[in-house]
């Protein structure tokens, strides 16, 4: 197959030129990245840095349907059952009840003590205080599209600065 072969050498051929412009989509998928990360993480971060803790139990769980393909012939179901905990905490004299939004795999636990991270001006923004779990679905997507857009503006000063000369079309010398 002769097509691979000729796009390879002309990639090689031009590697300057296709590596001064490699900033463009690096930017974007950092935008894409950040954006991720924010929408998913905000909450989570606001609490984190904002909240207060105070000890919870689980008194009971909400079952959620997680719809998946299934192919017509197989013989299972099209989804699987999956479980969001109902915690109850008290925060300035009043009990609070919650659905936590990170799912558990089993409906079992009820009584389970719990710790609550929530906010005290609005405490029906709360979660389960997990170390581990609270940075996972977000921090992975932060950290990457950070490095991700500091390599990109280092292109793009790579590319501002250190533009190559272009050739003056009158003389033909370079500028």
């Amino acid at each position: 197959m002769p097509f691979p072969e000729q796009q390879v050498e002309w990639m090689l051929a031009n590697r300057a030129k296709i590596l001064q412009y490699a900033f463009v989509p690096q930017f974007l998928v950092a935008v894409a990245l950040l954006s991720l990360a924010y929408f998913t993480g905000k909450t989570d971060v606001h609490l984190l840095f904002n909240g207060a803790r105070a000890p919870g139990k689980i008194v009971g769980f909400q079952p959620r349907q997680l719809h998946t393909y299934r192919n017509p012939g197989s013989n299972g179901v099209y989804g699987r059952t999956l479980y969001l905990p109902i915690v109850e905490f008290e925060a300035l004299g009043d009990k609070v009840r919650f659905e936590e939004r990170k799912l558990v795999a089993h409906g079992e636990g009820v009584g389970w003590p719990v710790t609550v991270l929530y906010d005290p001006n609005n405490v029906s923004m709360a979660m389960i205080d997990r170390p581990f779990w609270n940075w996972i679905t977000w921090a992975p997507a932060l950290a990457i599209g950070a490095f991700l857009a500091l390599v990109s503006l280092k292109g793009l000063f790579v590319f501002l600065v250190f533009a190559p000369p272009t050739p003056d079309v009158a003389t033909g010398a370079q500028k």
